[in-house]
């Protein structure tokens, strides 16, 4: 249970900033059979908790279209800290860049890396669903979503303190609808790591081609990619789609 309040203030045409404070309370009941990392949660930290949660952020946003980019970069960097007060005190960190590159009049290149790290404070690590996750069509396609990364003894992803991800996609009309700005397909390779350190050995890879449609009812992105790399623990699923946005 909680409750939060977020601003975002514009202070430049490319520019905007956010911050906002909430609070959350957290009660976990474990079994028996219940997953070893919810097990060690309880252990460290208790059956309930709660925190008092501070974010800040910045976003630039050069991008010549918000539906049907070409050219110009987007940047977002955002923290989100566990404040004393609360019985549950941690940090995250956040850093985006994209750049898209217009290679024709007709096709684009376009370059997306992200970054993550977090912790806890006092000598305890950072709560199991504070985590990062990586996986599935907005991050490394070709991958179940939220499933790279440490897993319990179950095979259950359990997220990890550090994220890295990479794509670069090529990107080209729809044929025969070459000037719809919106239905556009794209070819792409993706990268991404989840863990408890940065570690190359921890990547996962994936290529395939995409399909994004802005339909009258939302956006639409579709992918269909392959894994380059999977471990026999992952979870791979070549079709995957998802339909609307955030505002």
């Amino acid at each position: 249970l909680g409750g939060a309040i977020r601003f975002g203030v514009p202070v430049t045409e490319l520019d905007r900033i956010t911050y906002g404070f909430g609070y959350e309370n957290t009660s976990i009941t474990t079994f028996a059979d219940s997953p070893l990392f919810y097990r060690d949660y309880v252990a460290t930290f208790g059956n309930d908790n709660d925190a008092i949660i501070a974010t800040a952020g910045w976003i630039r946003d050069g991008r010549d279209s918000l539906i049907y980019p070409t050219k110009g970069t987007l940047q977002r960097a955002g923290a989100e800290v566990g404040l004393p007060g609360g019985s549950l005190q941690y940090y995250k960190t956040t850093y985006q860049y994209q750049r898209y590159f217009p290679l024709t009049r007709t096709y684009t290149l376009m370059l997306n890396g992200e970054a993550g790290y977090g912790g806890g404070s006092g000598g305890k690590p950072l709560p199991f669903f504070k985590n990062f996750f990586a996986g599935g069509v907005n991050s490394v396609r070709g991958f179940r979503t939220s499933t790279i990364g440490p897993k319990d003894e179950d095979g259950n992803p359990r997220g990890g303190s550090h994220r890295l991800l990479g794509n670069a996609e090529f990107l080209f009309p729809f044929p025969g609808l070459k000037y719809d700005k919106s239905v556009r397909l794209g070819v792409f390779v993706d990268a991404g790591m989840v863990a408890e350190k940065y570690d190359a050995g921890e990547f996962r890879y994936s290529t395939g081609v995409s399909l994004f449609w802005s339909s009258p009812v939302g956006p639409l992105k579709i992918s269909l990619a392959k894994p380059l790399n999977a471990q026999t623990s992952d979870r791979k699923q070549a079709f995957q789609f998802t339909f609307g946005g955030a505002f």
